[in-house]
C-alpha cells in the first residue's frame, strides 16, 4: 500500500469522496521524535506530536485515526502501522490521554532509512481497506531518515540472532545466523498476561483459581530472578512478571505460550481493551506494560506464541467472523507487537472456527503486518474412541486438512489427548505438508488430557519419563519443530490457570532442554529426516541423514537392528533424562548382526532407563 506514489491531485479527490476530515493542524507544526540504539533488529521508536485525544473520545482514537510509516532502504520498503500513545509514556504515567502516535520499527537491513509518515482521519479509516493520507489532524506527509549500524555481537537473545522467519522449511530460521529455531516452550499458564501490575487488569468471572488472590498472578517466588537491569514500570511494578522470564530463560526455555484475549474465557482476565465490553477501545497503558514484558523476552531470546483467541470465546468478536472489531483487534495488535523478533500470531486455541473464517483472519493479518510472521493455529482435542454421527471424531484433521497448501498459514499448533500419537501425527503433518507443497513448521503444544499435561516435580504421578519419551523425544525425531509444555489442572496450586512459581516443574526443564542441547550441540538436524523405517523395533525412533548419521531413540528393556549405509562409524551413547556428556565406548551397546545392520542395546547394560544413541561416519 504505497500510497505516497499516487499524484496529489488523485490523493486529495480520493480524499474527499471517501470522507476523511479535513486539516486542522499545520504540518510545519508537527514534531517527532526518534528514539532507538539504531542497531540492526533493535527497534526504533517514532513518536510524533498529532491531535490530542483521550480512550473514551467521541472522535474513536483507535478506530477514526490510522498512523502510517513507510519504512525504505536501497529499493526495499515496509509499510508499518502505528497507534495512539496517549502521553507517550503510559506504562508509567498510567495515561489515557495525550498527542503522542507511535509507530515501532525492527529495522532488518544496515545503512540509511528513510520514512514517510501520515496520520489519516475518517471514520472507521484503521479498518478501511483502501486508505488514503489525505491533509488530517496531525501529520501529514513527515518525513525523515537515520543510519542503522550493523548488529551488535555482544546483545542477547534475538537482537543477536535476529528475527524468526519462515523460509519454506521444517523450521523457523533465525535472520541473521541463519540458523533452524527450535523451540523448547513454556505453555502455561495460558493466563501468563493476567499479572496484578498491569493496569486495568481483573478477573471478571471465568474458573475457579482459589490460590491466586482476587484470580490474578503475582509470581512473587520470581521476585529474586529480576536483575538491577531489568525494566519496571510505574515506580518499580513488574519486577516478578520479569523474574519469572529470567528463570524461565536460564533453564533453556526459549518461548512462551500465552492469550492476549480471554474475555469469556476460562480465565476470564485478560483483554486488551478499557472494558470487557469495549471492544473498540484499546488500554494504551496496559498495552505499554505489555510492551516491557515484550521487550524483555526478545533480549532473553524467547519467542512469543501470541495467542488471539480461545475457544471458549471465539465468538466474541463479530461472532467468529472477520467484521470491524475483529479488524480492528489483529491491527491493534500488530501496530504495537509486529516488531518483535519471535512472534507467531495463532489464530486460535482449541479452535471451533470454519477453516473460511480461519483463511480469512489469516490473510488479513498477513495483508497488515510487514514483517510476515509465522500464522499457527491450534487444533480442538481428539478423544480415542469419541464419535460424532455414527463416525470418529477427528478435530485435528477436521482443522489442518483444509489449511494444507495454503500460502497465508505455516504451523500446526498441536493438540494431542494420547501421548502415543505424538510421534505419528508430528510426522503425518510434516509429510502431508511437504506433498502439498508448502511445509509446515509442525510444533506440538498441549498433551494429555486436560487434568495432567505435565506434572510437577514432587507430584505422586509423576509422568516425566513417559512425557520424554513419547512426547519431548517422539515428536523431536519425528521431525517437530519444538514444544509447548502445557501443565494440567490436578494440582490446584500449579495448573494451567493458576501456575505462580514455576520452580515448581524445574526438574523437567532441565530434562526439555537437555534434548534440545542435544540436538542443537551434534545434529546437523535441519538436513534430518524421520527414519523409523530403518528400524526393526516399533517402539524406537530413528532420526537420519542419509548414509552419514543416525540418531536412534531406544526406550528403556528395548533393543533395535538399525540398518545403515556402508562405510566405518563410530557410536555413542546420551541419557536424555540426566543430560551431560556423551559415553563413547565402542564395544558397548552395540553389534554387526549382518551386513548393513546393527543391533543396538542398552549402554553399559543399563536396560532401565532410556538412551539416545548417535552413529556417525568416522
Amino acid at each position: 500500500m504505497y500510497f505516497q506514489k499516487l499524484p496529489n491531485w488523485l490523493v486529495l479527490l480520493v480524499v474527499l469522496l471517501m470522507g476523511f476530515s479535513s486539516c486542522t493542524v499545520d504540518k510545519a507544526a508537527a514534531k517527532y521524535e526518534l528514539q532507538g540504539t539504531l542497531i540492526k533488529w533493535q527497534p526504533v521508536t517514532l513518536t510524533f506530536d498529532g491531535p490530542t485525544v483521550s480512550e473514551t473520545d467521541s472522535i474513536n482514537p483507535f478506530l477514526d485515526y490510522s498512523l502510517l510509516v513507510n519504512f525504505s532502504n536501497d529499493g526495499d520498503m515496509l509499510s508499518v502501522y502505528g497507534y495512539f500513545a496517549a502521553d507517550g509514556d503510559a506504562a508509567n504515567s498510567s495515561a489515557a490521554s495525550g498527542n503522542k502516535w507511535q509507530v515501532k520499527f525492527s529495522p532488518n537491513k544496515i545503512g540509511k532509512w528513510k520514512f514517510d509518515a501520515y496520520l489519516m482521519h475518517g471514520k472507521d479509516i484503521a479498518v478501511t481497506p483502501f486508505t488514503l493520507a489525505g491533509k488530517t489532524d496531525g501529520l501529514w506527509n513527515i518525513t525523515g531518515e537515520f543510519e542503522v549500524a550493523a548488529t551488535d555481537s555482544t546483545a542477547n537473545g534475538f537482537y543477536k540472532t535476529g528475527k524468526l522467519a519462515y523460509v519454506g522449511a521444517p523450521y523457523l530460521e533465525e535472520c541473521e545466523t541463519g540458523r533452524a529455531f527450535l523451540k523448547n516452550g513454556v505453555g502455561s499458564p495460558e493466563t501468563f498476561l493476567a499479572y496484578h501490575e498491569f493496569d486495568g487488569t481483573f478477573k471478571k468471572n471465568g474458573a475457579d483459581t482459589p490460590t491466586l488472590n482476587n484470580g490474578l498472578h503475582e509470581y512473587s517466588n520470581h521476585r529474586k530472578d529480576w536483575k538491577t537491569v531489568d525494566p519496571t514500570w510505574s515506580d518499580g511494578k513488574g519486577k516478578a512478571i520479569i523474574g519469572a522470564l529470567n528463570y524461565l530463560q536460564s533453564k533453556g526455555m526459549n518461548s512462551l505460550y500465552f492469550l492476549v484475549m480471554n474475555e469469556h474465557g476460562d480465565g476470564d482476565n485478560v483483554w486488551p481493551w478499557i472494558a470487557p465490553k469495549e471492544q473498540t477501545r484499546y488500554d494504551v497503558s496496559k498495552l505499554a506494560q505489555w510492551e516491557k514484558v515484550f521487550t524483555h523476552m526478545d533480549e532473553l531470546g524467547m519467542a512469543m506464541n501470541v495467542f488471539t483467541q480461545e475457544t471458549e470465546n471465539d465468538t466474541i468478536l463479530n461472532k467468529g467472523e472477520l467484521g470491524l472489531e475483529r479488524k480492528l483487534y489483529y491491527k491493534e495488535l500488530v501496530a504495537r507487537f509486529g516488531h518483535h523478533l519471535g512472534v507467531v500470531w495463532n489464530l486460535g486455541e482449541e479452535t471451533n472456527r470454519t477453516f473460511e473464517q480461519l483463511k480469512s483472519y489469516a490473510s488479513y493479518i498477513r495483508s497488515i503486518d510487514p514483517y510476515k510472521h509465522p500464522i499457527a493455529v491450534h487444533n480442538h482435542v481428539r478423544i480415542t474412541g469419541e464419535r460424532f454421527q455414527g463416525r470418529p471424531l477427528d478435530p485435528i484433521k477436521e482443522t489442518l486438512t483444509p489449511l494444507l497448501g495454503f500460502k497465508n498459514f505455516e504451523i500446526p499448533s498441536l493438540q494431542l489427548y494420547d501421548t502415543t500419537e505424538v510421534h505419528k501425527e508430528v510426522l503425518k503433518w510434516r509429510n502431508l505438508s511437504k506433498k502439498n507443497k508448502r511445509q509446515w513448521v509442525t510444533y506440538l503444544d498441549e498433551i494429555g488430557h486436560w487434568d495432567i499435561g505435565i506434572t510437577t516435580d514432587t507430584a505422586a504421578n509423576n509422568n516425566y519419563g513417559m512425557v520424554m519419551r513419547t512426547s519431548l523425544w517422539g515428536s523431536l525425531l519425528a521431525g517437530g519443530a519444538g514444544n509447548s509444555w502445557y501443565f494440567g489442572g490436578l494440582d490446584t496450586a500449579n495448573n494451567d490457570m493458576a501456575a505462580e512459581d514455576f520452580r515448581a516443574r524445574d526438574q523437567w526443564w532441565k530434562i526439555s532442554a537437555n534434548a534440545i542441547k542435544f540436538f542443537e550441540d551434534h545434529l546437523p538436524y535441519a538436513e534430518m529426516q524421520n527414519r523409523d523405517d530403518l528400524l526393526s523395533s516399533k517402539k524406537a525412533f530413528c532420526f537420519a541423514k542419509k548414509d552419514e548419521l543416525y540418531v536412534v531413540y531406544l526406550p528403556k528393556g528395548e533393543t533395535t537392528d538399525l540398518a545403515i549405509g556402508d562405510g566405518v562409524y563410530s557410536i555413542a551413547f546420551f541419557d536424555p533424562r540426566a543430560g551431560g556428556k556423551l559415553f563413547d565406548k565402542q564395544n558397548e551397546g552395540w553389534k554387526i548382526t549382518k551386513p548393513n545392520s546393527v543391533e543396538l542395546s542398552a549402554y553399559n547394560g543399563e536396560k532401565d532407563k532410556d538412551w539416545v544413541i548417535i552413529i556417525g561416519k568416522k
